[in-house]
């Protein structure tokens, strides 16, 4: 972003006037800060990863490229608002609190207290509950919907199994290490679906038993981590196939290799039914 600092003062000006209510010329430097990083966040709207529309950009002058990006990011709200009113259909927390605390009660908060005008940058939720997307550059609105586009696919892939299969699931697993669950719900599920495809067992009510461990373990046995790799790519795919998700499919290639390091060293160490059961 090519805009100087003499550029951006008049727009942050503007901006100071609006916040006092022109009932003063004079902010503290934490507001004034963060004023400033409203402005830059809303002109970097403005730079999507096109290289004509960056270009486009950089000759606008600073203050119409923060009032158009202001106005992309208003958009972007109601777009997340949108895919969170998709979402909350028929939602199903499976009984993982911090699945519910996150969507069904945080996500309402961010939309009444989000300020697109004076703080854009601040997505006020602190998101315990983790998607499985790599947002980390990621803030305000944009962290938001990104986020969120994030847990609406995967809430598909959940609801390809029995319902009472996962909350079993969660259950055991919480039970098992005496603590609230706080990982995400698909990376428990889809591991468990993945040993049950090997096994031969129920897929959707996710059960597996200590005869379906030695399955596994003759399956994986004497493997590399990446031959490991490759078989459990290979039942990842089908899943997310079978759940009509294949253009999504690199959404969930991450746990392909975090499976594959578990289940190696698990072998190593005689631990695979810690991992599946």
């Amino acid at each position: 972003m090519e805009y100087r600092m003499e550029e951006l003062l008049p727009v942050v000006g503007k901006l100071v006037e609006k916040f006092t209510s022109k009932e003063s010329s004079s902010v503290t430097f934490e507001t004034a800060q963060m004023l400033m990083e409203g402005v830059i966040y809303c002109i970097e709207q403005c730079f999507p990863a096109s290289g004509t529309a960056l270009e486009a950009a950089k000759k606008m002058p600073a203050e119409e490229a923060y009032r158009i990006g202001y106005g992309l990011a208003v958009e972007k709200v109601y777009k997340a608002k949108a895919v969170y009113d998709g979402l909350i259909v028929d939602f199903q927390d499976y009984g993982c609190r911090n699945y519910r605390e996150t969507v069904r009660e945080g996500m309402p908060a961010f939309f009444l207290k989000y300020d697109a005008k004076f703080q854009p940058q601040n997505h006020i939720l602190t998101l315990d509950y983790p998607s499985l997307g790599q947002h980390e550059n990621l803030c305000g609105i944009n962290l938001i919907y990104e986020y969120l586009c994030d847990i609406a696919l995967e809430k598909r892939i959940l609801e390809c199994f029995d319902r009472e299969a996962v909350q079993m699931l969660l259950k055991r697993t919480e039970e098992y290490h005496d603590i609230l669950y706080m990982e995400n719900l698909c990376s428990l599920v889809l591991l468990r679906a993945v040993g049950c495809m090997i096994a031969g067992a129920n897929g959707a009510g996710l059960e597996l038993s200590l005869k379906d461990i030695e399955e596994i373990r003759g399956f994986f046995k004497g493997n590399t981590k990446e031959q490991i790799e490759n078989k459990v790519a290979v039942y990842m795919r089908i899943i997310i196939e079978k759940a009509k998700l294949a253009p999504q499919a690199s959404h969930f290639q991450g746990l392909v290799h975090e499976y594959a390091v578990r289940i190696y060293n698990a072998l190593e160490d005689d631990g695979l039914k810690g991992v599946f059961l």
